[in-house]
């Protein structure tokens, strides 16, 4: 006579319990893992991408760039020539005086923070169909001077705005009680100063965590002609 099947007893149902518990428990784990590597990794080729665009931009602005005229943490202004350097270093000093505002020679770079607490790397450019074909400013190395004609043309609808690089936060190496984006550069002496630089941080959510990777870029001033003022004052 065959015997009927033997049911499992109490004591097995709760083994085999556990023990499918302990294996969910742990492929839940590795896949929460394999999601956060992956998410790490988007953010990190996202960082890659993103931060070759701004670097490519930066290094453009500074092939062109004659003289940083104003250096803040938070603002930036350089000075593109319009002319050839052997126009503007020939006969008197008047060429290296006028930068003409009508040909797109003022460029500003700022860190703007936004309504959502998040940063724009921002390019500010005078809209020279609204400005005089004349019309130019005096070159000083006072840093003043060229906030307040910022602040000028701004407020008169002057400026361009045109934003390189957004969603962007503090670096986590900033320091100081206040932690934001800001530029870099050799020195602040604009007369010896040969480079420009950012630093910054893109982040990503990923549940309730924030995922950051923290970005330094930094380009030499090749086109480097200092201004006859820089000699006459011992810079």
């Amino acid at each position: 006579m065959k015997k009927p099947p033997r049911a499992f007893t109490l004591i097995e149902v709760m083994i085999a319990t556990v023990v499918t518990t302990m294996i969910a428990g742990t492929v839940v784990a590795l896949i929460q893992g394999f999601v956060s590597a992956l998410s790490i990794q988007d953010l990190r080729s996202e960082a890659i991408v993103r931060s070759a665009d701004v670097q490519s931009h930066l290094g453009l602005l500074s092939l062109k760039t004659r003289m940083s005229l104003a250096l803040s943490p938070q603002r930036v202004l350089l000075w593109l020539p319009a002319e050839t350097l052997l126009t503007s270093g020939s006969g008197t000093d008047a060429a290296f005086d006028r930068i003409d505002l009508a040909e797109d020679e003022l460029h500003w770079l700022e860190f703007v923070q936004e309504v959502d607490s998040t940063w724009t790397l921002v390019e500010w450019t005078v809209k020279t169909d609204m400005v005089a074909v004349d019309e130019s400013a005096v070159f000083t190395v006072d840093g003043a001077f060229w906030d307040d004609l910022f602040l000028q043309l701004n407020e008169a609808g002057k400026l361009r705005r045109s934003p390189i690089a957004s969603g962007l936060a503090a670096p986590e190496l900033a320091t100081g009680t206040i932690k934001r984006p800001k530029f870099v550069w050799q020195t602040s002496d604009c007369c010896q100063n040969r480079s420009v630089g950012v630093e910054f941080a893109f982040v990503a959510l990923m549940g309730n965590e924030t995922l950051q990777a923290d970005v330094r870029l930094e380009s030499a001033l090749a086109f480097f002609d200092r201004h006859p003022i820089c000699s006459e004052s011992g810079s």
